[in-house]
């Protein structure tokens, strides 16, 4: 009995593992101008917003935290502008300064995180399409 309880446990932890990888969702992070953090994970949308104590002058408040449940078609528009913000490459910079917003997208496999500048079409369609989601 002693001899089959560990090498259960090896077998119940092999199958966890293995099983892991099936069940892991993406992930969408938005962080706009002011640093406000919008996390998309499967329909959950959450807004996290920046504190005072975190902001660059130390006064900014981002407002109150806020999580809501996706319809499909709400979550498949964001998942299709994060794509178009990904796939437009003349609206990605590399310059790291305000009010340019950066994304990451973070998969089971991989992370690609990127800048996108203030002025481009994709990123005023993002920004306005998550703050009316926020709003709703």
């Amino acid at each position: 009995m002693r001899k089959t309880v560990p090498i259960f446990f090896l077998f119940i932890l092999a199958f966890a593992t293995v099983n892991a990888g099936k069940y892991c969702d993406s992930s969408y992070n938005y962080y706009d101008a002011a640093r406000n953090k919008y996390v998309l994970t499967g329909n959950e949308l959450q807004f996290i917003p920046v504190k005072a104590s975190e902001s660059s002058s130390g006064i900014y408040n981002g407002g109150s935290f806020v999580k809501l449940l996706l319809t499909i078609e709400e979550r498949n528009e964001l998942v299709r502008l994060f794509t178009s913000a990904l796939a437009h490459k003349k609206s990605q910079t590399s310059k790291n300064f305000k009010p340019n917003a950066a994304i990451e997208f973070i998969s089971c496999k991989s992370k690609k995180s990127f800048l996108l500048k203030s002025t481009a079409e994709i990123n005023i369609a993002l920004n306005n399409y998550l703050k009316l989601l926020i709003k709703k």
